[in-house]
């Protein structure tokens, strides 16, 4: 996983006509020292001014060469031996996510059909909603009974874990697994991206009605700080009137892995709430 507990930011200017602002920042990161993330800032601003030469489209590269996840590390679940199982982090809005190496987390998106998908299943063509993907979770458990899958409802669609085995981050099983119940590709991309399964444990501002952080990690500024830690007050308390998920089945009867259940007992504390609303 790619975490980091030093920040350090650099400024390189930049055409304001081109850009519509005269800096972008060049953040550096480092799990060893303060000024270790200064050096590491600077070789990517260098970097930064080296794709900028070369034009906007080659900034889409610059991000997925940073090689940390730019969040704030609240927390570590950890094993009876100290070997870390998954790390709670903070994200760009302001919600709690669980990061994991080895948890196979998959998250399936169900759009709203529009008005043409609606007048098909009218004639015929399944609808595709909580219950189809419900039905195709199980039904791939019954073809692949080497796993027991546990899903979750979430307010866009599903969350699936395999509760009996551990995976590496990405593997030929994770993806297969993700390609045959329909996991969303941003999910499966982000995984790739960024070596770890993910799942957002706490609501999205917007959903019990909050406006996003004003700024984000790592603040500098006492004001910022101050400012977040109020927004986090507001974000907690409206939280308690929503879950994240809500647990929808269990498919398979094998054993809980023991990595597993210690991760599962994390993530359920935080977004299983029991709570109807979800968000």
């Amino acid at each position: 996983m790619k975490f980091a507990k030093y920040w350090s930011e650099v400024s390189v200017v930049v055409d304001e006509a081109i850009f519509g602002i005269n800096k972008l920042s060049a953040w550096g990161a480092s799990n060893e020292t303060q000024a270790q993330a200064g050096i590491n800032a600077l070789e990517r601003a260098t970097r930064l001014g080296q794709l900028i030469s070369r034009g906007v489209d080659a900034l889409r590269e610059y991000e997925y060469w940073n090689g940390y996840i730019r969040e704030e590390v609240l927390d570590e679940i950890t094993n009876a031996d100290g070997r870390v199982l998954a790390v709670l982090t903070r994200n760009s809005y302001g919600a709690i996510v669980l990061n994991t190496e080895s948890v196979l987390f998959g998250d399936i998106d169900i759009v709203e059909p529009g008005l043409l998908t609606k007048l098909f299943q009218v004639f015929g063509k399944t609808k595709k909603d909580k219950a189809f993907y419900i039905s195709k979770v199980e039904q791939y458990q019954k073809q692949n009974p080497m796993y027991t899958i546990k899903v979750y409802e979430t307010c866009a669609g599903l969350r699936v874990v395999v509760t009996n085995q551990v995976f590496e981050n990405y593997s030929a099983p994770a993806k297969a697994i993700f390609s045959a119940l329909g996991a969303g590709p941003l999910y499966v991309r982000l995984c790739e991206a960024q070596s770890c399964f993910r799942a957002r444990l706490t609501p999205k501002p917007w959903g019990i009605k909050i406006d996003r952080p004003a700024s984000r990690f790592p603040r500098k500024e006492q004001s910022e700080i101050n400012d977040f830690a109020n927004w986090v007050q507001h974000y907690e308390a409206a939280s308690k009137s929503v879950s994240t998920v809500k647990l929808v089945s269990v498919f398979g009867k094998d054993f809980e892995h023991p990595d597993v259940a210690r991760v599962l007992a994390v993530h359920d504390q935080y977004s299983c709430t029991g709570l109807a609303q979800l968000a």
